[in-house]
């Protein structure tokens, strides 16, 4: 079982970015007519995405969500010991995207800067690695930043994924605190075995881009893909999160010794409505206490946790402490849950871009 504990480390801020351009389900062009899409919304609980415009990229984004927080925090880009972009849809295959991004935002050029390619669990894996790193005291402060634009690598008429997937930029301040109370709390887990239940088939180096793989084949009825696209295992996934996900909540539970009747906030990755119900009920959360985005901005893979808490929980986050459980979950298959106390964040307005 892996778990760790991470103290003197607090959420000082946090901020979203996400395209203007807007799709509706009810209106996209490939189903036959609006009968088809309120299935999928009604299965799914996502009414619309927002969507990157042709040579806007994640890297994009995040640019405009960090520069926001750096400015309503009063923190100068000097002032970032660490930057880490958890991001799959990277600018290049090399270099690294947080380098360009260490140039683009005028950060230090000592700054520790690093990607995390993991997908939906990767702003649980980025809390539990920037954390760890902050911990001894000898790096103050942090940018988290967790991006995706889905948008850019799922076929646009694949009636599988389209409608599903959202693109936004999420960035999370870290401060370290000697003086707090409250410790971070994680739980790790992996099956690689699933690797294929989400995955792009070619453009990596152990399948190269060849002419085969960029001709797009039905695979279905209405099921449009090229090699190169992102596939989405719709029952792996389900068999998946509905299983693993709260195994995990209920371990970080046992293990940390938790009280649910004290935890404010259940924050789940937005994946499915149906999915995030089943695990709210298996660890006994009330509805009230696990806010939903995806309504609104569908999957935004590992933003998704974090662009929940700035648009629906900022209020909440800008008082006094408040008891969170997390619990991040998908591509992979990997899975990371975390215990948190979160007060006094300065959560920026949402950018759109």
């Amino acid at each position: 079982m892996s778990q760790l504990t991470i103290n003197n480390v607090r959420i000082a801020g946090m901020s979203a970015c996400v395209p203007a351009t807007v799709e509706d389900n009810r209106t996209l062009p490939i189903y036959k007519d609006e009968s088809e899409a309120l299935k999928v919304i009604t299965s799914t609980g996502i009414e619309r995405h927002h969507k990157v415009d042709e040579g806007t990229t994640a890297s994009d984004l995040t640019v405009k969500a960090v520069e926001r927080l750096l400015t309503d925090l009063g923190w100068a880009p000097e002032d970032v010991d660490i930057f880490a972009y958890v991001c799959t849809s990277r600018d290049y295959i090399a270099p690294q995207t947080s380098c360009i991004l260490q140039d683009r935002l005028k950060l230090r050029n000592d700054c520790c800067v690093f990607d995390l390619p993991f997908g939906c669990s990767g702003w649980v894996y980025g809390m539990s690695i920037v954390g760890s790193l902050m911990s001894h005291g000898t790096l103050k402060r942090a940018i988290l930043v967790a991006a995706e634009t889905n948008t850019l690598n799922r076929n646009p008429r694949d009636t599988a994924v389209r409608p599903l997937f959202g693109d936004a930029a999420t960035a999370t301040a870290l401060e370290f605190d000697p003086d707090r109370s409250h410790p971070m709390n994680f739980m790790f887990g992996v099956d690689g075995s699933g690797y294929d239940a989400v995955w792009a088939p070619y453009g990596g180096m152990r399948r190269p881009v060849t002419p085969e793989a960029l001709v797009e084949k039905e695979v279905a009825p209405g099921v449009f893909r090229r090699g190169i696209d992102m596939i989405v295992n719709g029952m792996d996934v389900f068999g998946f999160a509905i299983k693993q996900p709260p195994r995990s909540l209920k371990e970080l539970i046992s293990t940390f010794n938790i009280d649910t009747d004290t935890v404010d906030l259940l924050l789940l990755h937005q994946a499915n409505r149906f999915i995030d119900e089943k695990i709210r009920k298996a660890i006994k959360i009330p509805p009230e206490r696990t806010p939903y985005c995806l309504e609104e901005y569908g999957n935004v893979t590992s933003a998704s946790i974090p662009l929940t808490m700035v648009s629906r929980c900022s209020e909440r986050l800008a008082g006094d402490d408040k008891h969170c459980i997390a619990c991040g979950f998908g591509v992979g298959l990997a899975w990371a849950s975390m215990e948190f106390y979160a007060g006094g964040v300065k959560c920026s307005d949402m950018i759109t871009y």
